[in-house]
């Protein structure tokens, strides 16, 4: 805790040093309402939040289509060549808008300004209100359309900003609209609340709200947004609208699928992951999914030779292997990695005090001690898990899959009184969970659509 006040408090004064935004604040975004909201103003925010959160759904749906297009065509062969094909049909179409022209920062940074009342042309000008509004919409188009192409290409881009600042387009015309509401309609009872003699709606508030809403159904999260909102703008007296705008945007979000972007691309990638917000309902046992115990490369205590423990580790795929006292009894002894048995084999091989036929040892014991013999002995036993998680045969396959979810391990040892039947790993669980959400998914749609789901990327993300 002290070392990350430390590390919070040396950034804070590195910032203020550098001015790195060159605004003199912390924060890029920093703004300062001086008008607060008023309730009927609420129906405006949960609206903004309903909108973003259908165009952040089909952002992520777009964006992952084409990183998986991406990957299975030959455009992964010219790498270097797409992000040059992208940058200059980007740089063509961003020509033709003031608004992607401008540099995302500094575009939300407006986006979130207060207007004065003065201002005779821009955001805050009455003249062309109406022509920045759809200039805004196509603009949120557009950089909805050149985020999804560019993510996923050979240079770092992110999704973090221009959600951001989709959001923001689509919040400050939404304000917009409202703001010439009342100004032609102020008799409205909608519109009882405002007084008459100063401005009732502020459209950078709306773009603050669309910005969090947006990120919101991106990234799937709620609470992390709404401080991570606050810290950017020092908007204190917005926190309610921001919070009730993220709860129904992330609600609209989940309608259509509880992962968000980040989940999008681990499964796109095939990584073994289990979400912590969301609970699986598997069918079947253990033994189901283990890998018996007869196809596994286990490591006996005794008996392995240096040489043999080299070649183990030249030709088996594995990350790690099981310690038995002996393959005839399979009594678990522990477990140890893949990575800590080369290092100490590499280590013994180019010592001077071991062959290749010098003995290993993997357990303590009397009943498995090295036997004596004039070779230096290579001792493996510092490094073995004499106490790896072990789950009993038989155990219900929804047990399994929430100790993976809440412990984090990635591999469990099925036994039977000490002899070990198999293993399960985390890949095994997410390979049943994505078969079993696929046969759902077709059993709940109509013959055609199950089909054609078959022959969709989409298929890939379920």
């Amino acid at each position: 805790m002290w070392r990350s006040l430390f590390c919070a408090t040396a950034a804070a004064v590195t910032l203020k040093l550098l001015n790195p935004f060159r605004n003199g604040k912390l924060v890029p975004f920093q703004v300062t309402y001086d008008r607060t909201w008023d309730l009927f103003e609420l129906w405006f925010f949960v609206t903004i939040g309903l909108v973003c959160g259908v165009v952040g759904m089909l952002q992520n749906r777009l964006t992952l289509y084409l990183m998986e297009y991406r990957q299975r065509s030959v455009l992964k062969n010219f790498a270097r060549g797409e992000v040059v094909v992208v940058a200059l049909g980007t740089a063509l179409i961003s020509y033709l808008s003031v608004y992607l022209r401008a540099d995302m920062v500094t575009l939300v940074s407006n986006l979130f300004t207060e207007c004065t009342g003065q201002e005779a042309d821009g955001l805050c000008g009455r003249k062309d209100r109406a022509g920045n509004v759809a200039s805004l919409l196509v603009t949120s188009v557009l950089r909805v359309l050149l985020t999804s192409v560019a993510c996923g290409l050979a240079v770092p881009a992110g999704m973090f900003t221009p959600s951001m600042a989709t959001g923001a387009s689509i919040g400050r015309a939404f304000g917009m609209v409202v703001q010439t509401m009342h100004e032609n309609h102020a008799s409205w009872r909608l519109f009882a609340a405002c007084r008459p003699d100063v401005p009732c709606i502020t459209p950078g508030v709306y773009a603050l709200v669309g910005a969090a809403s947006m990120l919101a159904s991106t990234t799937r999260m709620t609470v992390t947004v709404v401080v991570i909102m606050f810290e950017l703008t020092d908007a204190l007296i917005y926190v309610l609208p921001i919070m009730l705008a993220v709860t129904v945007s992330k609600s609209v979000a989940d309608a259509f699928g509880k992962d968000g972007y980040f989940e999008g691309i681990i499964h796109l990638n095939g990584y073994p992951f289990l979400s912590m917000d969301q609970e699986y309902v598997l069918h079947g046992s253990s033994d189901e999914l283990m890998v018996r115990a007869s196809e596994m490369t286990v490591v006996t205590a005794t008996g392995e030779t240096l040489q043999s423990i080299s070649e183990l580790l030249r030709e088996s795929p594995f990350s790690g292997f099981p310690v038995v006292r002996s393959r005839e009894s399979m009594q678990l002894i522990g477990y140890i990695s893949k990575s800590d048995m080369a290092m100490v084999a590499e280590r013994a091989r180019i010592s001077s005090l071991h062959t290749d036929a010098s003995p290993c040892c993997f357990a303590h014991g009397s009943n498995v001690e090295p036997p004596s013999t004039q070779l230096q002995v290579v001792d493996f036993r510092p490094w073995v898990d004499s106490t790896p998680i072990t789950i009993s045969h038989g155990t219900n396959i929804n047990l399994v899959a929430e100790t993976f979810r809440q412990l984090g391990v990635r591999y469990l040892l099925i036994v039977h009184h000490g002899a070990l039947l198999g293993i399960i790993t985390k890949k095994d669980i997410v390979r049943a969970v994505r078969m079993q959400s696929r046969n759902y998914a077709r059993a709940a749609l109509p013959p055609l659509l199950a089909w054609f789901s078959t022959r969709s990327a989409a298929d890939t993300f379920i």
